[in-house]
């Protein structure tokens, strides 16, 4: 999601009254001063209608994400738990434990802006709620910047099970777990510092569109942006745009092919007996743990994938762009793929439980201590006998 995809630029008419008098209210900035103009969301020559595109972002705000929130809210919290209960001072847990802190904080970060639509949607029927405008103007957006986190994180916890398998030994030589924390808190705060800065493009206020004569809450440029223009368009449109998801597409799908067809190898030579010292390097635990992984990778690139590939597009067909001849088709294209980064943030605990068996001893060990504490205690009672 980059920060347009946050803002599509049409909004409620707070200002009806605009209506009639046909005069520019004061502190509102003029959309367009030609008539014979069409706004980017109600342009004659547009694939799909304003109102088809606001129709899928109250169902993806509204319903979707309140329901994978349930899930992947408490979900991401489990699994920090099991992990940090398994140990930090193992690299992988570490590194789990870090992609579900990005993945959480990246789902509260959505609830807390879209949120909005819920209520909206119950009462005036608008678009952008207080919630929204405030995260907006106040560069809260920059929380955004998780999503991205979280898919650099998985790119890099492939690598490290592709170099595991490939070659053990070395790969506990060379990454040691001190070496992986400075990595991922790098990861947290340049990819997300870098977003803040994105954030700033835009800022939600008042415009005048003299074709309707009515005053709109929208995404205007901020004069952050007016100074530094080359650089966030740089940002928004091709690193955080396509650079990074397709950069981590290549690289986890790279690195799980071979990491499956390593370990595919490994169990055909154990049925056929081999005594490969190859094979002798990968301990059973390392083969279930691989396992579990490549089951996240997968579930990793079936929701990357589109997301990757709508940018590239979005890169050669500049019509399907904010702002553009298409922006009703970007941001219904948009809402429907900010979906599939939900699910990737919110699934990861079913494929856990699933597949890795030390998970769920863990996480049953979890649950029993918690019950253990929370079963009241009976009262003794000292009785004392006289004679």
């Amino acid at each position: 999601m980059s920060v347009s995809s946050t803002l599509s630029g049409f909004s409620d008419n707070l200002f009806p009254n605009a209506t009639a008098a046909r005069s520019v209210p004061a502190g509102c900035s003029v959309i367009s001063s030609d008539n014979t103009s069409f706004v980017p969301w109600d342009h004659p020559d547009t694939m799909v209608s304003h109102e088809a595109e606001d129709m899928t972002l109250r169902i993806k705000c509204a319903v979707i994400l309140p329901l994978l929130f349930l899930i992947g809210g408490p979900g991401n919290v489990i699994n920090m738990a099991v992990f940090y209960k398994q140990g930090l001072r193992e690299r992988v847990n570490l590194c789990l434990f870090a992609l579900s802190l990005a993945d959480w904080l990246y789902l509260l970060q959505a609830i807390f802006y879209f949120g909005d639509q819920i209520p909206l949607l119950l009462t005036t029927g608008g678009r952008y709620g207080v919630m929204t405008i405030t995260m907006t103007n106040y560069n809260l957006v920059g929380l955004f910047g998780f999503t991205w986190v979280s898919q650099v994180i998985s790119a890099i916890i492939a690598s490290e099970r592709c170099l595991c398998v490939l070659s053990p030994l070395s790969s506990q030589r060379l990454i040691k777990t001190r070496t992986m924390a400075v990595v991922l808190s790098s990861v947290f705060v340049v990819i997300v510092g870098l977003y803040f800065v994105v954030a700033a493009r835009y800022r939600l206020g008042c415009v005048y569109d003299p074709g309707s004569g009515k005053s709109l809450v929208a995404a205007v440029d901020s004069e952050f942006y007016t100074q530094h223009s080359a650089l966030i368009n740089y940002l928004d449109g091709f690193l955080f745009g396509a650079g990074i998801p397709v950069l981590v597409m290549v690289v986890v799908t790279t690195t799980t092919t071979i990491t499956a067809t390593k370990i595919r190898q490994a169990a055909r030579w154990r049925a056929e007996s081999s005594a490969s010292d190859a094979v002798r390097t990968i301990s059973p635990r390392d083969v279930a743990l691989t396992k579990m992984l490549i089951g996240t990778s997968l579930l990793f690139m079936v929701c990357v994938f589109p997301i990757a590939l709508f940018r590239c597009v979005c890169l050669f067909l500049p019509e399907i762009n904010p702002g553009r001849r298409h922006q009703n088709l970007y941001f219904t294209c948009l809402w429907i793929l900010d979906v599939l980064t939900y699910t990737n943030s919110t699934f990861n605990i079913f494929v856990y439980y699933t597949m890795g068996s030390r998970f769920r001893r863990t996480f049953w060990e979890l649950f029993r201590r918690q019950k253990t504490k929370k079963a009241p205690s009976l009262p003794t009672i000292d009785l004392e006998i006289s004679k």
